[in-house]
């Protein structure tokens, strides 16, 4: 690790316990400008240094010298961590593995998430399933007046599209399915609690347990569809690809449609613009990735010496490449404390880059452009009956309830 002088260790302690506290996206704005004015990398108390800079934030996702905190490394340098059956499952993913281990666990996903496949896979069955999604819950906003738009369509959908995508049992408990992989993907948070762990930790159990049932169910009853293919072809990696998809796809994916709605509902004449102008929905995604990225912090540690934002670091030095705040950066994004639903494209890094790109990000833009579409028909009039809650970072500060009212707007058409 990087030896760094106490006092500006101590110097820079309040503000990166403001960085690990905030929740509200205003407040989080805030705190990223500090951090940007602090350095361009800033001294935590555990002797990683938090990246705030868009370009350095590139360089440390792309540049193959910073890997991923990988059980090789955890081996050496964090003893005991085989306890946490979360972080173990984790660590079986291409999620937290480096080449070669990392390239032969995505090559089974990389073929079925092609741009070509989502494509058919978005018109055979995203798009009805989204649409079904919202209409009932159109349906529901008429009966009970006020409903939590997050538990009812943006949880459920992404775990719903990936168990057809995969060819699940029709009796699979989906939102067992959707709890459980919410609550392993606390293991990765920043300082979870210890209660937090354990249940990650028994979420890992009892996913990889379900998993390996529906395996061996297709393995004695093949059919049709990717999870046979898995189960015959990959006979020791299936239930870590299954890991994969679900506890990368689901709390992303629902972040970001929650995300979406919350701008629809805040933004008056947004959906109505969407309407009118088609081509607005892709910027408009693009441009609420950068404004609320599902991930905000990505965590790497230096294979060997290297140098980054022209200070020369040691092999062994951690760093947290904070998404959100590279999202923020002046220098890359004119006036980006502005949300401007057709700001021109630029690429960001809120689905990751260069070897660890997400695999999923077609199919989770896919569902976000359908559900876009599907809340512009049948949601235009819709407002917040209450404000949003959000689960502390600083990694993840999804929205986990949204309570929505409307006077909806039906289209027999649409």
């Amino acid at each position: 690790m990087l030896t760094i002088p106490p006092r500006e260790v101590r110097s820079a302690a309040g503000l990166v316990r403001r960085w690990r506290q905030a929740s509200d996206p205003q407040e989080l704005a805030d705190t990223y400008g500090e951090l940007r004015a602090a350095g361009p990398l800033v001294p935590t108390p555990w002797r990683a240094l938090l990246v705030p800079g868009y370009e350095d934030c590139r360089q440390v996702l792309t540049d193959r010298t910073w890997r991923t905190l990988s059980a090789s490394w955890r081996d050496q340098h964090r003893p005991g961590w085989r306890e946490s059956s979360s972080t173990v499952g984790l660590c079986e993913t291409p999620l937290q593995q480096d080449p070669p281990e990392h390239t032969a666990r995505r090559r089974p996903l990389a073929g079925i998430l092609t741009p070509r496949a989502v494509g058919q896979l978005t018109e055979a069955r995203v798009e009805p399933l989204v649409d079904g999604q919202v209409r009932a819950f159109v349906d529901r906003l008429r009966r009970e007046g006020t409903a939590d738009l997050v538990a009812a369509v943006c949880r459920p959908t992404p775990t719903a599209v990936l168990a057809r995508l995969l060819g699940l049992p029709p009796d699979t408990d989906q939102a067992w399915l959707t709890d459980q992989n919410l609550a392993l993907v606390q293991a990765e948070e920043l300082a979870s609690p210890p209660s937090a762990i354990r249940r990650a930790d028994a979420a890992a159990t009892a996913l990889l347990a379900c998993y390996d049932r529906m395996l061996a169910d297709r393995r004695r009853h093949p059919a049709d569809d990717i999870l046979s293919h898995w189960a015959a072809s990959e006979p020791v990696s299936a239930r870590y690809l299954l890991l994969t998809l679900f506890s990368a796809g689901v709390p992303t994916t629902a972040a970001l449609l929650a995300s979406l709605a919350l701008a629809l509902t805040t933004r008056p004449g947004l959906a109505e613009r969407i309407l009118l102008e088609p081509d607005l929905t892709d910027r408009f995604v693009t441009e609420v990735l950068r404004w609320d990225a599902p991930v905000r912090v990505v965590t790497r540690v230096a294979a060997d010496e290297t140098e980054l934002a022209g200070r020369s670091l040691p092999a062994g030095q951690i760093v947290h490449a904070l998404i959100g705040a590279a999202h923020r950066d002046p220098e890359v994004f004119t006036d980006p404390h502005t949300f401007r639903p057709n700001r021109p494209p630029r690429r960001l890094l809120a689905l990751g880059s260069g070897l660890h790109y997400c695999l999923g990000a077609h199919l989770a833009r896919a569902q976000a452009v359908a559900f876009v579409r599907a809340f512009a028909r049948e949601l235009r009039g819709a407002r917040l009956a209450a404000a949003p809650r959000r689960q502390t970072g600083p990694s993840f500060i999804d929205i986990t309830h949204l309570p929505i009212s409307a006077s909806v707007h039906h289209s027999p058409a649409a």
